[in-house]
């Protein structure tokens, strides 16, 4: 799925009165739901277009307040932000953060309209008439899997920030389920985590040859893993979720291993290995002329289809978002030697002589630290040539070396040290061997003779950093399992130094989002629930 570009289905329904007696032979200017899905080349296209709307959430999208990182990047310790009083801030201060917020609001309707179109293509899956156009043995449960999957993954994510969105659990075709209740408990986590049972026995190990981007089992049984230890965490330290992680995580396939290079997770060159479970596939166009100003459903041949990663850099871009930096707490995280540091922060990152000129030391702020996942050196080199905006390097929403820290916390939680240690000796291993090509292995970070659960948090600090919002859903789940106390956190134990009288975290209020003011606003079953506590 790399090599082609996300195709977004446009489906036009045409309606006419029962009170006219005369029939109005037009025809459609495109094609319409009824007619359109011929081909099993046709429905692969209408497969594409969950995976598209993710994109645009990485996307630049600068025209309507993106690009969105801050929602996801900004609240917890790792990352920090060059201005603080500035757009965006609200996510690392917490002051000010409402139900107004525009990229709060773009966020909950990017997710849900890729739960939509997930929705509608399952619904299109379960016709005998669009089940007939398929030719490859297998795809048509395959693709099924895919959109169980992607339903899945968004569900996790709204109900991590929100807790209270509604479940879309079919396809919307009538006003009468328009207007859907908020979930409830754990009823939305449930529903994902059920939709993953089904979707893993019909993925596929792996996919053909120029179809990588595409989610396999071991992907599945990935997120798996995390939405069981997330509901540990939540559910009081259940045994029986830890237990089910534990099982989830036994059944990757044993040919998912971790890079031996830390930076290969990071490297468009290196894209879709064996360590990747779940990546988003950002792709330029063929002419170069990606448009960051259109998402990925505008019309014409200029759509972005690439990721933003200028956040991290000097960009002029960046007057609609600001720069973000490693906090003084994540530098100081990392143990002097270890090769993880350079290929995560650099004071002088690489720039390839100028030809990256927005890449340049940050002599002013982040104590010159600049992170550099994505954007150091020649793998960051794959800009679209106009505006050196839309990258074609693709997030890696979920790695392995992620699913087996989570999987060390379920090993511990239910007395397997030996397990639990075993995983997290295998990151700070693989740490140590990141090192170039003829230098001899670094002796930091040592294994460990013993594990504890700060170790283990330590260790997703260090190796996860500014990766996907991972910290700031580990830190709301570990204060919900009691590991940690938010409460007591100072600015300093945010990573927020910059100026400590903006800080204005309150634990009672924000460990969830606001629900967007649009959607109370046109939802009378969320208007009557009312908003998430404190806003």
């Amino acid at each position: 799925m790399k090599q082609i570009k996300y195709i977004i289905l446009g489906l036009l329904l045409i309606s006419v009165s029962p009170a006219c007696n005369k029939v109005l032979e037009v025809t459609p200017g495109v094609p319409l739901e009824s007619n359109y899905f011929t081909s099993e080349a046709k429905v692969q296209g209408g497969i594409a277009g969950p995976y598209a709307k993710l994109v645009d959430i990485h996307g630049g999208y600068m025209s309507s307040g993106g690009p969105f990182f801050p929602v996801w990047l900004l609240p917890g310790d790792d990352i920090t932000y060059q201005n603080a009083s500035g757009s965006g801030a609200e996510f690392e201060t917490f002051s000010g953060l409402n139900s107004s917020d525009g990229r709060i609001a773009s966020v909950w309707q990017l997710y849900y309209q890729a739960i939509t179109r997930c929705n509608f293509m399952l619904n299109m899956l379960s016709e005998p008439a669009i089940q007939a156009v398929f030719t490859t043995p297998g795809l048509k449960d395959n693709n099924v899997g895919e959109m169980l999957f992607l339903r899945s993954y968004c569900d996790l994510l709204l109900w991590d920030w929100f807790r209270k969105a509604p479940i879309q659990y079919d396809r919307i075709t009538s006003m009468d389920s328009l207007y859907l209740p908020p979930s409830k408990g754990f009823d939305m986590l449930d529903f994902a985590i059920a939709s993953l049972q089904k979707a893993i026995p019909l993925l596929p190990t792996a996919w053909p040859a120029g179809q990588g981007g595409r989610i396999t089992k071991d992907g599945a049984y990935g997120l798996l893993v995390k939405c069981y230890v997330e509901r540990a965490c939540y559910n009081n330290k259940n045994a029986a979720d830890y237990a089910n992680a534990i099982t989830a995580f036994q059944n990757i396939s044993s040919s998912r291993q971790l890079v031996s290079q830390f930076g290969d997770n990071f490297d468009y060159r290196t894209e879709n290995n064996t360590e990747s479970l779940f990546e988003l596939q950002a792709t330029q166009l063929p002419n170069g002329a990606n448009n960051p100003w259109l998402n990925g459903d505008a019309a014409g041949s200029s759509v972005t289809t690439g990721v933003y990663w200028n956040f991290w850099t000097n960009h002029w871009s960046n007057y609609t978002s600001g720069i973000a930096g490693p906090s003084e707490k994540l530098v100081k995280a990392f143990t002097p030697g270890d090769p993880r540091i350079t290929e995560t922060f650099r004071n002088t990152p690489d720039n390839l002589g100028g030809i990256l000129s927005w890449i340049v030391p940050f002599n002013y702020f982040y104590g010159g630290n600049q992170i550099v996942k994505y954007v150091n050196g020649a793998r960051g080199n794959c800009y679209d040539p106009n505006w050196q905006i839309s990258s074609a390097n693709n997030p890696r929403i979920i790695r392995l070396a992620d699913v087996k820290l989570c999987a060390a916390e379920a090993y511990l939680a239910t007395g397997n040290s030996t397990a639990a240690l075993k995983q997290v000796n295998d990151i700070r291993t693989r740490a140590r061997n990141s090192v170039p090509n003829g230098t001899p292995p670094s002796t930091v970070p040592a294994n460990l003779s013993s594990v504890t659960m700060q170790n283990i948090m330590d260790e997703r600090l260090v190796e996860l950093a500014g990766e996907e919002g991972n910290r700031w859903t580990d830190l709301r789940r570990w204060h919900a399992a009691g590991y940690i106390n938010l409460g007591n956190w100072a600015p300093a134990d945010f990573g927020f130094t910059m100026n400590p009288s903006l800080f204005a975290f309150d634990v009672s209020k924000h460990l969830l989002f606001p629900i967007p003011i649009s959607e109370l606003n046109s939802n009378p079953q969320m208007a009557v629930s009312g908003n998430n506590p404190g806003y």
